[in-house]
């Protein structure tokens, strides 16, 4: 069977080549990547097809090499290695639950996961403040460069380097001038002197992980369609809790809707809705969004999860199969 390379791509803009059958499943190509990489504790992680600003999870059925046949018949895409906009596989994190104590044990889930909250803190898709991204900053420095330096991390170290980008939020950057960023990080830097850079990564992790969007899936904003409660766009935001509603302009939170109070959730090829109450009162919010497969697909992944962690619960309670239902009907289409 002959075969064709396919690039799967890291959050931290690394990339690796995999030589694979040509009918090879993204499911063939998920277990090859996670033996690649040595990756133990894989059960979180999955691949995703990566184009413009959004993102969705590979079914396990799919092709990658059909996918990327299709990707050089887009209209106005360039084939060079450097256009920036060219579709990609990602392979990341996809469920965040409460308990991840097995990949925190195990290195190459615990940098994985790691380089995936830097990011998210370094796009301002986790909102912070200054003080924070200080911090954080100042772990990322001895995570990367070790114990501070005065020869070498001295005044424009960041600066003239064109690194600071790489450490402070996109949206704090223009809070303060790039000479005060960098001094203060570089205080941080200093005060964190003697800790390796695994721990580093953990402290930077037990912060993040005390946000509360953390682990939190976004999805670009989208226009609210004859909903009076709430803001003509809103960002629709997804965890193992629920459904958040943000503000598109600061992630301030619009509402939250629990998974115990979700009624039912449909999709179609440009909306999303979901309902909320109970049996006798109840309210339907609806979306434009062509993402709503994808969202739908995302609150059904973590349904499933939850369903079955709570049958191993009652299961180890009661020694015996107790059968579950999930709160919510799916209507996806």
């Amino acid at each position: 069977m002959s075969k064709k390379v396919v690039r799967v791509h890291f959050i931290d803009g690394s990339s690796r080549a995999f030589a694979v059958d040509i009918n090879a499943s993204a499911h063939n190509l998920r277990e090859i990547v996670v033996e690649k990489i040595g990756l133990k504790e894989d059960g979180c992680f999955a691949l995703f097809e990566k184009r413009d600003d959004w993102e969705r999870c590979l079914e396990h059925d799919e092709k990658p090499v059909e996918i990327m046949e299709a990707w050089e018949k887009l209209p106005g895409r360039g084939k060079g290695k450097d256009d920036e906009l060219a579709p990609v596989f990602l392979f990341k994190k996809k469920i965040f639950l409460k308990d991840d104590d097995r990949e925190m044990e195990d290195p190459v889930a615990k940098d994985l996961v790691y380089k995936q909250a830097l990011n998210s803190v370094i796009v301002s898709d986790y909102p912070c403040q200054p003080e924070d991204a200080i911090r954080l900053a100042g772990l990322q420095m001895q995570s990367t460069y070790k114990d501070h330096n005065p020869a070498v991390h001295s005044a424009n170290f960041l600066t003239t380097n064109n690194l600071l980008k790489n450490f402070v939020p996109k949206a704090l950057f223009a809070l303060k001038k790039p000479t005060e960023w960098e001094s203060a990080i570089l205080r941080q830097h200093a005060a964190n002197r003697g800790k390796s850079p695994d721990a580093a990564n953990t402290e930077y992790l037990d912060i993040v992980k005390q946000w509360p969007y953390y682990g939190t899936t976004f999805f670009p904003p989208c226009k609210s369609l004859n909903n009076r409660n709430l803001p003509t766009k809103v960002i629709i935001g997804v965890n193992y809790e629920g459904i958040r509603l943000l503000k598109p302009k600061n992630k301030d939170l619009i509402s939250e809707h629990l998974f115990t109070e979700i009624c039912s959730w449909a999709s179609s090829s440009g909306t999303f809705a979901f309902e909320f109450g109970n049996q006798t009162d109840s309210t339907k919010y609806q979306f434009e969004t062509k993402q709503g497969a994808i969202i739908a697909a995302t609150i059904q992944t973590y349904i499933d999860i939850l369903v079955q962690m709570l049958k191993n619960s009652e299961d180890d309670d009661d020694g015996s199969e107790t059968g579950t239902s999930g709160t919510s009907d799916t209507e996806n289409h």
